[in-house]
């Protein structure tokens, strides 16, 4: 792996306002930006705390700010535009006046190992499944990478190791809630779930799946045993592990099989690897396993998985497509569900992956499903020790009409969910795609909905939207819910990628325009995420074929304040 820090030192990106030529410095000054979590100043040597004198319009400020790293301190909180603020640190000094909007502190850009799959301006996805995570005090950022390795670095981009998975790829990630540990999943033969110290990279326990979900060795991972999904709360983590596709003996001979999955939901304590429950309690499912969202007290375990139209298929399974089901997060048993349906005749099925997730305090849960169907439930009244309980929605809405053209229904998929403790929904779609058909075909164009973010209120009254343009990778929130990080990928339906990049939306903000800042990458962006606390930001990028066969950009890991 090769390793490229922007800069010198920091390199300050002026990608939107928040800093002036000046900001740039000189050697041997000081850099600057305001960001949206306050005033990053980097000094050319260490910076010590006695060192360093803060003014605002004259008057000294007691705040010695956060160090973020040797040489970089962070004046926290919001600063005031128009006022002028001036350091002093390192014998050096900074002035300038507060700008209105915030800019970008690269804290690094890492250069990955290159891979033979690449994304095509003309079709659909990204084709690369990267995930990044960032510890919840931003002090760290890991990326499970596409090209069979493992990454972690501090936030101004020094790598600290990397661990390469053997005959298999990393595919999710997950730090525990005090950073010092960091999980791992990936898609392999074996489907291993690795637990690492942050800091060292010594492993520290590991699980396989593979003795109950079954082993494969499909070269795609899509396609191997995975563990693909991972929730963390305390001290449990949380695990899906599925096969989908699997190699069978039948009259003698080897066969491909792709119905039934083979699924399965385990806890685990975060630092022995202890089994605390799994589910089902005996055997597997027959069905898939969306995204994981854990109440913070970990009471309350949700999932849900595809839908299926086929009523002979969901008649002769055992767990049933199309369910969102509530966990006891302590047992392991189930608490309450809810069935869904694909809106037929124009789907036959969907999916609910990312569309899911409850709120930090357990009384909420958003879905949102990939025809486009929205809902609120209120799990406050649920009987937690009562097993096989109910729960319907408050409310469910079409957030997004399916478009007739020339007689095929066209739709803009539902993709991300998100709930707060007071109500408040988020919904996200991506790309435009043709109902029923293969995500790789294009329709003639793209639906007035496409990659928008919807906002409603406790009673399903809609409060604003925002909308940008291409196809949405992976989102992700602070945990307060304030800032939203996406990875947007290339608009397959009209060819383009200018809009392609990492973007970060302040949903608290005032008025309709909720982007904080756009960073533009070479490439196309596949994830984004950012630190509970709201401040490191990190999102991979990939290179995209254009239609002539020439690429552009690079795989590469972009670390943000």
């Amino acid at each position: 792996m090769r390793l490229w820090i922007c800069g010198l030192l920091l390199a300050l990106m002026l990608v939107t306002a928040g800093c002036s030529d000046k900001d740039q410095g000189l050697p041997g000054g000081l850099q600057a930006v305001f960001t949206k979590n306050g005033l990053a100043v980097t000094a050319d040597k260490t910076v010590a705390a006695a060192d360093i004198q803060l003014s605002i319009n004259g008057d000294v400020q007691p705040d010695k700010g956060k160090v973020l790293g040797e040489r970089t301190v962070l004046f926290g909180g919001n600063w005031r535009t128009g006022a002028r603020y001036e350091v002093k640190m390192a014998g050096k000094s900074w002035s300038d006046a507060a700008p209105a909007r915030p800019g970008i502190l690269v804290g690094g850009v890492a250069r990955l190992d290159e891979f033979e799959e690449f994304p095509t301006i003309n079709e659909s996805g990204s084709t690369v499944f990267d995930d990044a995570a960032v510890a919840p005090d931003g002090k760290y950022i890991a990326l499970a990478s596409y090209d069979n390795r493992v990454y972690v670095y501090n936030r101004t981009g020094k790598k600290l190791w990397d661990y390469g998975v053997p005959n298999g790829t990393p595919i999710s990630a997950v730090f525990a809630d005090d950073g010092k540990t960091l999980f791992i999943g990936e898609a392999s033969a074996d489907a291993n779930l690795y637990a690492f110290e942050t800091l060292s990279g010594n492993l520290l326990w590991k699980y396989s799946f593979s003795p109950i979900i079954g082993q494969g060795t499909n070269r795609n991972p899509s396609n191997r045993p995975k563990v693909r999904n991972l929730a963390v709360s305390g001290n449990m983590i949380v695990a899906g592990s599925e096969y989908v596709q699997r190699v069978v003996e039948k009259a003698g001979e080897k066969v491909v099989v792709t119905n039934p999955t083979q699924s399965i939901m385990m806890a685990f304590d975060t630092s022995t690897g202890n089994t605390l429950w799994r589910y089902p309690a005996a055997g597997v499912m027959d069905t898939t396993i969306s995204r994981i969202s854990v109440s913070a007290d970990g009471q309350k375990v949700l999932f849900a998985n595809y839908i299926h139209a086929n009523p002979g298929s969901i008649d002769t399974q055992q767990y049933p497509d199309g369910v969102i089901r509530l966990i006891n997060g302590k047992t392991g048993e189930l608490a309450a569900a809810y069935t869904l349906r694909p809106a037929r005749p124009t789907f036959k099925w969907v999916g609910i992956n990312e569309g899911i997730n409850m709120s930090p305090n357990g009384k909420y849960a958003a879905v949102f499903i990939g025809d486009n169907r929205g809902m609120l439930f209120d799990l406050s009244e649920v009987d937690l020790n009562k097993k096989n309980g109910n729960i319907k929605p408050v409310w469910l809405y079409q957030v997004s009409k399916i478009i007739q053209v020339s007689g095929v229904p066209v739709y803009a998929s539902g993709n991300v969910a998100r709930v707060r403790d007071d109500g408040t929904v988020y919904f996200m779609t991506t790309a435009t795609y043709m109902a029923d058909k293969s995500f790789a075909l294009a329709p003639s164009f793209t639906h007035p909905d496409a990659t928008t973010l919807f906002a409603y209120d406790r009673s399903g009254n809609i409060l604003w939207k925002w909308q940008t343009e291409g196809g949405l990778g992976k989102a992700r929130f602070s945990a307060d819910s304030r800032y939203m990080v996406a990875g947007i990928y290339h608009n397959y339906v009209a060819r383009k990628k200018e809009r392609s990049g990492l973007y970060c939306l302040d949903l608290q903000a005032a008025g309709p325009d909720k982007l904080v800042w756009f960073y533009p990458t070479g490439g196309v962006a596949i994830c984004g995420n950012i630190a509970a606390d709201g401040t490191t930001i990190a999102g991979s990028e990939s290179p995209l074929r254009r239609e002539d066969g020439t690429l552009t950009g690079e795989h590469r890991l972009h670390i943000l304040q």
